[in-house]
């Protein structure tokens, strides 16, 4: 039954990924989600990504090929034309995983209100073999201080709470799903789906790949702008704690990660609860 269930518009952003592309179309198309709104946003690419989208063309609700502003740019391009009620985008890379989309229009449905819903994210290595699983519970503090909980590939967001936080920043290259996720949890608790809904493709040619150290750069810069009170001493010192802790010997490392993040930021944090949330 699709009574009740809302559109969901995903946008894939692409430039010469052939290599994968075929599989991320086929994820989307192939969920038999009765309100889908699928747009493809290629950058021009030369590899034969065009091929592929022209095949998938007349079940495609839209796709545009041409010079852009970069991931963001096509990004928040695709939402501007998209009618959905509920926004998400697929790297070209990524794929859903069955039923996924029916998960979320079905919570999205019972939860008319919620701003994010997100599961799981499995990470495959460049031939499809499952290396992992990331998402974690939705806590504040693990996400602005630690690790990013909610795996970009399987968030999607109400239309209604993105126009309140306003779209992707353009300026930045890697970290902007952290960034907008930061801006729209700042009220409102999403729901987490406890199951994987998509998988993350890690390979040599990935751009976080590729520029491991300028991502993590970005990504401290971001998480500076949302900090406050102890939590921004905390991450101001994160990179020297960083590099302190892979110069210790590797039965220190272990240990410290068998404690865990969450709760040393968590008891460390406690104190300054009220001054650690940012202001909207």
């Amino acid at each position: 039954m699709s009574i009740g269930l809302p559109t969901i518009t995903v946008v894939t952003p692409s430039l010469n990924q052939a290599r994968f592309l075929d599989r991320t179309i086929r994820s989307v198309l192939d969920q038999g989600y009765p309100r889908l709104e699928y747009i493809i946003m290629d950058g021009g690419s030369t590899d034969g990504s065009l091929n592929i989208i022209e095949r998938y063309g007349p079940r495609l609700s839209r796709w545009v090929s041409g010079p852009d502003g970069g991931q963001a740019a096509a990004i928040n391009a695709g939402w501007r034309m998209a009618t959905g009620a509920v926004l998400a985008w697929l790297n070209s890379d990524d794929f859903y995983l069955p039923g996924a989309l029916m998960k979320v229009g079905e919570a999205f449905a019972s939860s008319p209100d919620a701003s994010v819903v997100y599961g799981q994210t499995q990470r495959v290595d460049a031939d499809g073999r499952q290396i992992g699983t990331i998402g974690s519970p939705f806590h504040w503090r693990t996400l602005l201080y630690s690790y990013q909980v909610i795996p970009q590939p399987s968030a999607f967001f109400s239309r209604t709470a993105l126009d309140a936080a306003g779209p992707l920043d353009e300026s930045l290259r890697f970290s902007m799903d952290y960034d907008l996720l930061l801006r729209l949890v700042r009220k409102d608790h999403p729901i987490m789906l406890p199951t994987a809904l998509a998988g993350t493709t890690i390979h040599d040619d990935a751009k976080t790949t590729l520029h491991a150290a300028a991502a993590r750069r970005e990504t401290h810069q971001v998480r500076l702008r949302y900090a406050r009170g102890l939590g921004a001493v905390l991450v101001q010192i994160q990179p020297a704690l960083l590099g302190g802790f892979h110069r210790l010997p590797r039965i220190l490392r272990e240990m410290l990660r068998r404690l865990g993040p969450r709760r040393v930021y968590q008891d460390a944090a406690a104190p300054v609860r009220s001054a650690d949330v940012p202001e909207p």
